[in-house]
């Protein structure tokens, strides 16, 4: 039997990223920005949530106003932010990069504190992960996600 959604606390970025790929379509045509919101623990307060979905191109605006709403809404005092790249390279571009510097301090401003803004991919992607934690590989994440909160890796598989 599955654990319900609110009894998962999440401690790494491959737990979120399972969340989140579960959450999207097998055939990936566009990409699709999802919120996971959390409890101060990292407990999860609801299936991931879809914000937004792009065009066929690839592209598509994170709008940080939707998902900081959609977080507020189930009392979410965390977030991890999470969208796919519908090639299946999970690689960030300067447009994720830049994003997620806006929305680690956009969420300071609503009083979330921004765990993650995780890239999706194709779970065979270059990598071998499947997805890329800017927490871990980006330079516009400058506090260390473990410091935020104690135990909480970008890249491990412990606990998955």
């Amino acid at each position: 039997m599955k654990a319900k959604t609110k009894d998962v606390c999440i401690a790494t970025a491959a737990q979120a990223a399972a969340m989140i790929r579960a959450a999207l379509p097998q055939e990936q045509k566009e990409e699709r920005v999802f919120v996971l919101p959390l409890d101060a623990n990292g407990k999860v307060l609801a299936k991931p949530i879809l914000v937004s979905v792009g065009h066929q191109d690839g592209t598509t605006a994170i709008d940080a106003g939707a998902i900081f709403r959609e977080a507020l809404k189930t009392g979410a005092e965390e977030i991890i932010v999470a969208h796919n790249h519908p090639s299946g390279d999970p690689t960030p571009s300067k447009a994720d990069i830049a994003v997620t510097a806006k929305l680690k301090a956009g969420a300071k401003l609503v009083g979330l504190t921004f765990i993650d803004h995780l890239i999706i991919g194709s779970p065979d992607s270059v990598n071998g992960l499947g997805f890329v934690s800017m927490a871990e590989e980006s330079d516009a994440t400058s506090t260390r996600i473990s410091r935020i909160r104690r135990g909480w890796t970008g890249r491990s598989r412990r606990g998955t």
